[in-house]
C-alpha cells in the first residue's frame, strides 16, 4: 500500500455513529448537547473574573482537544467525515459573555439555556459554543455549554470535564503549549484518504455486521419459538402527542434532588436507582400525556436509553463508542408501585437483551460503523416525511449518568453543580437526562417548545413521583 498523501495524516476519521451524529443534524433538530457547570466564585478570595476565565479556558483547551477541530466532509460522500484542527481556530469567537436575563433566578437561567440551545453551530468552525452566564441572584457563574453530539458520547464527556475541571482547589494550568495547526488538507488529499479508507470501513466491517445481524436473527427466532414477547423496538411506538417533526424551538429545564432519596428507595425496595429514574419518568410522562388530552392507559411507551460502550486505549474523551437499547416504558401503570416492579423488570429485560445483541455483534454501535453518509440522510429525510409518527429514539428518551463524586474545581472556583442533556429529534421530541454530582441527582428536561412552553410542571411531575416512592420504601417490601 502507498504511504499517506500529504496532509492525509492530519485528518482524524470520525467513526460511524460519529457521522449519524452529524447526518441526521436538520435547521431543526439540533444534534448538540449541553454540558453546564454551575460556578461558585465565593471559594475564590479574588472573587469572580471574566478575564481570568477567558485566561485559564485558553491554558486548558489542549487538554480537551476536540474543541479545536472542524469538520470536513469526505468527497462524494465515500466514507465517514473527519475531524482536522482548525488552523483559525479563535477562542473568543467561542466563548461569549452574557447576563442572565432578569429576575435571574434559577427559572430565568433555563430559560435563557432553552433559548441558546436552538443555536445553530456553524460547520465551517470547531462545533461548539460558550456563553458564560454572569449576574445570577445567587451569586453563581453559570458556564453553559453547547458541543455537537459527533465529538464524544456521555462517558466521554464525563473523563473530558474531570480534564478541565481538576479533583483539588487551587491547581493552576501552566502554559499551554504552542498550537501551530497544519494547513487544512487539500481536496485531493481528502479524495485520496477516503479512498484509502474506503475498503476498511466498508467491505472491511461488512462481513461482521452480517454475521450480526444473523445471529440477531436467529436470537429473535428463538425468543418468539420460546412464546417470549417481541423486545421492543423503534418500529413498534406509537404516536403520542410527544411524537412529532421537531420545532425550531426548545424548552429546557433542570434541577437538583438529593440522591439520597433513590438510594432510600434502592436500599429499601430491592431497585436500582436506574429503576427508580425510569419509574418516575414513566410516571411524570403519564401525567403530561394527560395534560395533554392522550389516554396513557392504552399502551406503554418506547423509551431509548443509552449505555456505555467499550472505548479504544487512548480514546477516553474522543467519539461516541455508547449504543442504546430499548425498553417498555410504563407509563400505562397507574400505581407507583406497580410501575417500579414493572420499570424493574424492562430494564432487566433491556440489560439482557442489550448483552446479546453486543455480544453477536448487532448492536447500534456495530451496525452504525458501515452506514455511509448518504444513507443517513436518506433516513433523516424519511424519518421527517413520518411527521412524528416514526423516532429512531422511539417515543423518548431517557439517560442516567453517574458523575464525580467530588467536587471539581477551575483553580479557586469550585464548580457548585453540573448539568448535562442531550437531544431530540423528529419523532422523539422528548429527553429526559439524569446526571449525578456531589450526591445530587440533577434532572434536566428538553422538549420541543410547541408540546410544552413550561416544563416546571413536568418536572415537578418526577419529584412528586419519586416522592411516592420514598413513602413507599417506608413499608420495606422489596418489589423484586
Amino acid at each position: 500500500m502507498a504511504p499517506p498523501a500529504a496532509g492525509e495524516t492530519d485528518m482524524k476519521r470520525l467513526n460511524g455513529v460519529d457521522a449519524f451524529m452529524l447526518g441526521m443534524e436538520t435547521p431543526k433538530a439540533y444534534m448538540h448537547t449541553f454540558k453546564v457547570a454551575i460556578i461558585d466564585p465565593s471559594t475564590d478570595p479574588d472573587g469572580w473574573s471574566f478575564d481570568k476565565y477567558l485566561a485559564e479556558s485558553a491554558r486548558r483547551i489542549h487538554l480537551v482537544p476536540m474543541l479545536r477541530w472542524k469538520y470536513l466532509d469526505s468527497p462524494f460522500g465515500l466514507n465517514h467525515p473527519y475531524w482536522v484542527e482548525d488552523p483559525d481556530f479563535n477562542l473568543d469567537y467561542h466563548i461569549r459573555r452574557v447576563a442572565c436575563p432578569p429576575p435571574a433566578d434559577h427559572k430565568a437561567l433555563c430559560e435563557f439555556m432553552g433559548s441558546v440551545y436552538s443555536y445553530q453551530l456553524d460547520r465551517d468552525r470547531p462545533l461548539w459554543m460558550q456563553w458564560v452566564v454572569e449576574g445570577l441572584a445567587d451569586g453563581k457563574v453559570a458556564i453553559v455549554l453547547l458541543v455537537h453530539h459527533a465529538y464524544v458520547d456521555g462517558v466521554g464527556a464525563a473523563f473530558l470535564m474531570q480534564q478541565f475541571y481538576l479533583p483539588e482547589v487551587g491547581i493552576k494550568a501552566g502554559d499551554a503549549p504552542p498550537y501551530n495547526p497544519p494547513p487544512l488538507p487539500s481536496w485531493p488529499a481528502r479524495l485520496g484518504r477516503a479512498l484509502r479508507d474506503w475498503p476498511e470501513v466498508t467491505i472491511g466491517n461488512m462481513p461482521k455486521v452480517a454475521r450480526g445481524l444473523g445471529r440477531k436473527y436467529k436470537l429473535d427466532r428463538t425468543r418468539k419459538k420460546a412464546g417470549l414477547p417481541a423486545h421492543p423496538s423503534a418500529g413498534q411506538m406509537k404516536q403520542t402527542p410527544l411524537n412529532v417533526a421537531v420545532s425550531a424551538g426548545r424548552t429546557f429545564v433542570c434541577d437538583s434532588i438529593p440522591l439520597e432519596r433513590f438510594k432510600i428507595v434502592s436500599k429499601s425496595l430491592g431497585v436500582t436507582i436506574n429503576d427508580i429514574f425510569s419509574s418516575c419518568v414513566a410516571g411524570a410522562v403519564r401525567r403530561l400525556l394527560i395534560d395533554l388530552d392522550y389516554n396513557p392507559d392504552m399502551h406503554p411507551l418506547i423509551g431509548a436509553t443509552p449505555f456505555a460502550g467499550k472505548r479504544p486505549e487512548g480514546a477516553e474523551g474522543i467519539g461516541n463508542y455508547a449504543t442504546q437499547d430499548f425498553s417498555w416504558l410504563r407509563s400505562d401503570i397507574a400505581d407507583p408501585r406497580e410501575r417500579l416492579q414493572a420499570s424493574h423488570e424492562a430494564n432487566v429485560e433491556m440489560k439482557a437483551h442489550l448483552k446479546e445483541v453486543q455480544e453477536a455483534g448487532a448492536d447500534m454501535n456495530a451496525l452504525m460503523q458501515v452506514v455511509p453518509p448518504f444513507a443517513v440522510k436518506l433516513l433523516r429525510k424519511a424519518i421527517h416525511r413520518q411527521g412524528g409518527r416514526f423516532g429512531m429514539f422511539g417515543n423518548l428518551v431517557l439517560s442516567n449518568v453517574p458523575g464525580p463524586k467530588e467536587a471539581l474545581y477551575l483553580d479557586r472556583w469550585k464548580v457548585a453543580n453540573w448539568f448535562s442533556t442531550g437531544q431530540i429529534i423528529d419523532g422523539s421530541a422528548l429527553n429526559i437526562t439524569m446526571w449525578s454530582y456531589c450526591g445530587q441527582a440533577n434532572v434536566c428536561i428538553l422538549i420541543d417548545r410547541e408540546i410544552l412552553r413550561d416544563g416546571w410542571g413536568l418536572y415537578g411531575y418526577f419529584v412528586d413521583e419519586l416522592n411516592s416512592l420514598v413513602a413507599l420504601a417506608e413499608n420495606k417490601e422489596p418489589v423484586a
